[in-house]
C-alpha cells in the first residue's frame, strides 16, 4: 500500500470539504441542527399532553413540508437549468425574468398541491388526523407560508445569479437553517430567550404557533396572525 495516494484521497475530500457547502453542511450544520431540533422538542414533549402531541407534530411536518419543498423547489429548478447548461437558452428567447420566476413558482404550487393531498391521505387513513379540521385556518396558513416559502425560493435564486453556482446548495440548506427558530414542533416559549427573539423574525414561527393554537383550543387566534402582516 502507498500512503501517499492515501494521502492523496484524503487531501482530496479535505479539500471538497471546505470548498462544497453540501460536504460542510452534511458534516457539521446538519447534526448541530438536528440535536437543537429533537433537544428542545424533547423539552417540550415533557410537558404536554400525549393526547395533542401526535397532533401537534403531524400539522407540524405537513405544515412544514409547504414551506420546504416551495422554497427549495423554485431554487432546484433554477440549478437544475444550469446543471443542464439550459439557462443561456432560456433568457435568450423573448421571456423575461418575471415570467421565468412566475413560471417556476406555479410549477411549486403544482407539486405541492400533490405533495400535499398525498400526505392528507397519509395522515388521514394510518394516523386518523384530518389536517382539514383547521378549517378556514388551514388555507391562511398555507397562504402565508406559500408567501414566504416563494420569497425564500427568489432570494435563493438571486444568491445563485449573485455569487455562482458554486453557492447553489444553499437553494435546499437555507430552509433547514431556519427549521429549530421556526417553532414547527414546539411552541417558540420552549427556545432560550436569544432564540425567542430570532423565532418572532421569522414570519412562518407565527404559522405554526397558530397551528397549534387552532389544535388546543378550536379557535383561530386572528391578532397573531395578522401581527405578520402589521
Amino acid at each position: 500500500m502507498n500512503l501517499n495516494r492515501v494521502l492523496a484521497i484524503i487531501l482530496r475530500h479535505y479539500f471538497l470539504s471546505i470548498h462544497q457547502l453540501e460536504r460542510f453542511f452534511d458534516m457539521l450544520i446538519s447534526p448541530v441542527l438536528m440535536v437543537l431540533l429533537i433537544g428542545f422538542l424533547s423539552r417540550y414533549v415533557a410537558s404536554v399532553q400525549i393526547s395533542l402531541l401526535a397532533a401537534f407534530l403531524l400539522g407540524g411536518v405537513i405544515l412544514w413540508v409547504i414551506f420546504e419543498k416551495v422554497s427549495t423547489n423554485i431554487g432546484v429548478d433554477f440549478m437544475f437549468e444550469i446543471w443542464d447548461r439550459n439557462l443561456i437558452n432560456v433568457l435568450s428567447t423573448p421571456i423575461t425574468f418575471l415570467e421565468y420566476i412566475t413560471g417556476l413558482i406555479v410549477v411549486s404550487l403544482v407539486k405541492i398541491m400533490v405533495t400535499f393531498l398525498s400526505m392528507w391521505v397519509i395522515a388521514s387513513i394510518f394516523y386518523n388526523f384530518q389536517i382539514t379540521s383547521l378549517g378556514l385556518a388551514l388555507a391562511l396558513f398555507a397562504l402565508n407560508l406559500f408567501i414566504f416559502a416563494t420569497a425564500f425560493g427568489i432570494f435563493n435564486v438571486s444568491l445563485v445569479l449573485r455569487f455562482g453556482h458554486s453557492i447553489g446548495p444553499l437553494t435546499w440548506i437555507l430552509p433547514f437553517l431556519v427549521q429549530p427558530f421556526a417553532a414547527v414542533f414546539y411552541p417558540v416559549s420552549i427556545l432560550p430567550p436569544i432564540f425567542q427573539k430570532i423565532a418572532y423574525l421569522i414570519p412562518i414561527s407565527y404559522v405554526f404557533e397558530g397551528m397549534r393554537g387552532v389544535l388546543q383550543t378550536g379557535q383561530f387566534m386572528q391578532e397573531q396572525f395578522w401581527q405578520l402582516y402589521s
